[in-house]
């Protein structure tokens, strides 16, 4: 099969125990909102350093939640057009306006001079997307920013599980934080997602939510809820990726040292720069290739010559998905940062049991393919 770009991973170990365990969930008649479920809201709570965590079916689903409970009918809500276009559409599903905005090249975040010229009396917050495991450094400012405006700010975690800026973990750093368990990410449950929050009033509207809106019960509905419950099975793999965590985070951490080594000073690619007061989640590694190098024909010749899969972030980005454009009439260099920076960048393979010998053969086939394109336009 090759080198794929991203991977789940669960050790033998777990495999075994998680195959051990499911037949008791099995008999046990509890599917649903079962005590699986409830140990991995405590502990992930735990782990990031909040009040509550609620579990539920999708990070789309935690987004639309949360959204709702700020009440957004009517109101705008600011997102970076780099984003996976569920990040926005939770925005429209709650009954908001988003309001997209561009992002800062050398972190592919949001941009905080940005998001100020796009407040309006009509706002009512911001959704800060931490992206490829990197926390949006300029997250303190973003913070003042929405204090001082009287905003809401909402952290899209789907690839930052475990990373930290000053000691403090995503999903701590805003109201509340949305991670996502899809199975690319840095831990997976399949399908699956958390809200994190020191708002009890919060959880609360999330746990009501997730289960049609109940009160005391599926008799007594309070609030305009859905099915976006997670089941015990998918709290149960949950488990298992949250106690495995740590150590996967060290071991992308190490494949990315790996990379930074072996590429720094190369021709045609430039890395990213990370603070010291940041870890990094890697849920992708991202580099950025020169001008004269087509990244398109650099990942099929990958694909092709090598069985490389390498990715990218969301090129095209929001404002140029074809659903987006035909509905609010975006188009080409309306985010012009977004438009120039994101067709350069390219993601080699990551994913925790990648090995030592498939570590190089990336590198190898990588400075390959990137010398013979350095060669192919001083040809032209």
């Amino acid at each position: 099969m090759g080198i794929p770009s991203a991977k789940p991973f669960f050790s033998e170990e777990d495999i075994e125990s998680i195959s051990r365990e499911i037949p008791s969930i099995l008999r046990s008649g509890r599917l649903i909102l079962g005590p699986y479920t409830r140990r991995f809201e405590t502990l992930f709570q735990e782990y990031c350093g909040v009040k509550r965590a609620v579990a539920v079916s999708s990070c789309t689903s935690a987004l639309e939640i949360t959204l709702r409970y700020y009440d957004v009918v009517g109101k705008e809500i600011i997102v970076p057009t780099n984003t996976f276009i569920a990040t926005s559409n939770a925005v429209l599903y709650a009954g908001g306006q988003t309001v997209l905005a561009d992002i800062k090249p050398d972190t592919l975040c949001l941009d905080p001079e940005d998001l100020r010229q796009r407040i309006t009396p009509l706002t009512k917050g911001v959704i800060v997307v931490h992206i490829a495991g990197l926390p949006c450094p300029d997250i303190n400012e973003i913070q003042t920013i929405c204090k001082e405006r009287g905003l809401f700010l909402i952290e899209d975690v789907a690839h930052a599980h475990g990373a930290t800026i000053n000691g403090k973990k995503t999903g701590s750093l805003g109201h509340a934080g949305c991670f996502s368990f899809y199975p690319t990410k840095v831990m997976t449950t399949g399908t699956g997602g958390m809200i994190t929050t020191d708002d009890d009033n919060l959880a609360d509207y999330a746990v009501s939510l997730r289960h049609h809106g109940v009160g005391n019960g599926l008799t007594h509905i309070i609030n305009l809820g859905n099915d976006w419950l997670m089941d015990e099975v998918t709290a149960l793999l949950g488990l298992y990726q949250l106690k495995a965590l740590e150590s996967n985070l060290a071991k992308r951490n190490a494949i990315a040292r790996r990379y930074s080594e072996a590429l720094a000073g190369t021709e045609g690619v430039r890395l990213f720069y990370v603070p010291s007061n940041i870890r990094h989640s890697y849920y992708k590694y991202a580099t950025f290739l020169s001008p004269f190098i087509d990244r398109l024909k650099l990942t099929e010749r990958m694909k092709e010559e090598y069985d490389i899969e390498l990715g990218s972030i969301y090129d095209p980005p929001c404002h140029l998905q074809p659903v987006y454009q035909r509905l609010f009439g975006y188009c080409f260099g309306m985010y012009a940062r977004a438009d120039e920076t994101l067709k350069h960048i390219c993601c080699l393979p990551m994913f925790p049991q990648i090995t030592p010998e498939e570590i190089d053969y990336v590198i190898k086939s990588f400075k390959s393919v990137l010398q013979e394109s350095k060669r192919e336009k001083i040809t032209v």
